[in-house]
């Protein structure tokens, strides 16, 4: 009895363990004082939490852990009891991780509490977040060049020209669907009168704020990285490659082991301030008809891709989403397009049947070619600048707002939380943005990304079907036309 039991906890383990690298968690606590236990209520929780996932393989119910495996390694539902057991601290440490997690805390907490709060405690977090906006504008033309430069250091000789190719068709597709999204927010927002936040009742300053350098601008950060990059590309050198790799090292540390656990910080200062000075009252539900009608757009647009990629037949177009599905709902749950690569790997060869094409066309993409960034960041910063009673840019600023934004997809890729971390000095430099307009967008964007990471991953899905019908068009007319010639 005693190896049996053995046995099976560690079988539960290792099928944890292997959940946790390959699959999201959908981590239900389920607490007595809610008068369900896993243990003896299972069908009850399968009638009710697990409604419209179909054709349970395992249900094994256990002491530490009740865990349902389903065909596809996305849905993956673990029922966690209440007790001291290593799966209830696991599961716990990665909620309280979660970025999205602490920012809905910092918000809650700054909209209960700020009433209660002192005049110098709400100037004493704003200091803090003032100094952390300098030291994230100081370091990001760091991050910009060392990104850059590193992505396209590793591009082999051999591969130099399908590698460059690709990232023209990226960066054009990145920009058309700004221009898009640019069209969307204007025709969305053009008329909206009544979305400004109110005027401030008192005004907030904080203590000091450090005027840190600004080593480069952005677009002179992104220049240098291609040219060193490409350079040391073709010709190799490894003093420049030991630098570069030296300089990413020592920005990443700062971003994953700093900026990235005080951004809740960064961002509760600035949220304090707003709600202290009273411009916050309203916001939602002016402006949640204009959130809704940009998701709308965004899928109704995926929808599109769909469509072509499938050549406008539902069937197939059925069996394509059915085969990505997984990709797209691991997506969502991590909030991280390089936790859904396998999924989408496999996706992709099955929608393809070119195994060649996907494993060299989705890696490449999977960081830079971001579909439902490009659609919702531009609304968003149009939401932000109306709300903070800016007016809309001009058409000449919102197109170098397009570039340099494009441009800097190539150095997010890997960062947390990089979309918006390395747009903040396109949105200061050509957007106008303040400092609480950005902690604003940051929050706002966080509390959307799972939708955004969704679109992107379903995108880069459809975008390798789309790629593989390019290439084979291309090839048909190069050989026919050579037949023609020959004939």
């Amino acid at each position: 009895m005693r190896k049996t039991e053995t046995r099976r906890n560690a079988d539960e383990k290792n099928y944890y363990n292997k959940g946790e690298r390959h699959a999201p968690m959908f981590v239900i606590v389920l607490q007595k004082i809610m008068g369900i236990n896993p243990l003896q209520s299972t069908s009850k929780i399968n009638r009710f939490t697990l409604r419209g996932c179909s054709l349970m393989v395992k249900l094994r119910p256990s002491k530490p852990v009740t865990w349902v495996r389903f065909p596809s390694p996305a849905l993956c539902v673990y029922f966690f009891n209440l007790g001291r057991s290593p799966f209830n601290k696991i599961a716990f440490k990665k909620v309280i991780a979660n970025p999205l997690f602490q920012l809905v805390l910092v918000m809650i907490f700054a909209s209960t509490c700020h009433a209660r709060l002192s005049f110098d405690t709400v100037r004493f977090f704003l200091t803090i977040s003032a100094c952390l906006r300098e030291l994230l504008v100081f370091i990001l033309p760091f991050l910009l060049f060392s990104f850059v430069a590193v992505a396209l250091s590793a591009i082999p000789k051999e591969g130099m020209f399908f590698v460059l190719g690709l990232m023209v068709v990226v960066l054009i597709s990145n920009f058309l669907n700004v221009l898009i999204s640019g069209v969307i927010g204007y025709s969305i927002l053009s008329g909206a009168e009544a979305r400004p936040m109110p005027e401030a009742t008192q005004i907030f300053l904080p203590y000091f704020q450090p005027n840190l350098p600004r080593i480069a601008e952005t677009m002179h950060s992104l220049f240098a990285g291609i040219a060193v990059g490409l350079i040391n590309s073709l010709r190799p050198n490894k003093y420049v490659s030991l630098s570069i790799n030296f300089l990413h090292d020592c920005v990443m540390k700062f971003v994953k082991n700093f900026f990235v656990p005080m951004l809740p910080i960064f961002v509760g200062g600035y949220l304090l301030k707003l709600f202290s000075e009273g411009r916050m009252t309203g916001f939602l539900e002016q402006n949640i008809g204009t959130c809704a009608m940009m998701f709308g757009f965004l899928w109704c647009y995926l929808a599109l891709w769909l469509l072509v990629a499938a050549s406008f037949k539902l069937g197939r177009a059925v069996e394509i989403f059915k085969n990505m599905f997984s990709a797209v709902i691991t997506a969502f749950s991590t909030m991280s397009s390089s936790a859904a690569l396998p999924f989408s790997l496999k996706a992709a060869e099955k929608n393809t049947n070119d195994k060649v094409l996907s494993d060299a066309v989705m890696p490449l993409t999977v960081n830079f070619h971001m579909v439902g960034d490009t659609i919702v960041v531009p609304i968003m910063a149009m939401i932000v600048m109306l709300a903070f009673n800016h007016p809309l840019p001009s058409v000449p600023s919102f197109l170098m707002f397009g570039i340099c934004f494009v441009l800097n997809k190539f150095a997010g890729g890997g960062v947390p939380s990089g979309t918006i971390m390395v747009t903040v000095p396109v949105l200061i430099e050509y957007l106008n943005f303040d400092d609480s307009m950005i902690a604003f967008i940051i929050s706002f964007y966080e509390m959307m990304d799972p939708f955004a990471t969704s679109g992107n991953v379903m995108a880069n899905n459809l975008f390798v079907i789309l790629f593989q019908k390019i290439r084979n068009f291309i090839k048909n007319r190069f050989s026919n036309s050579n037949g023609a010639k020959h004939g």
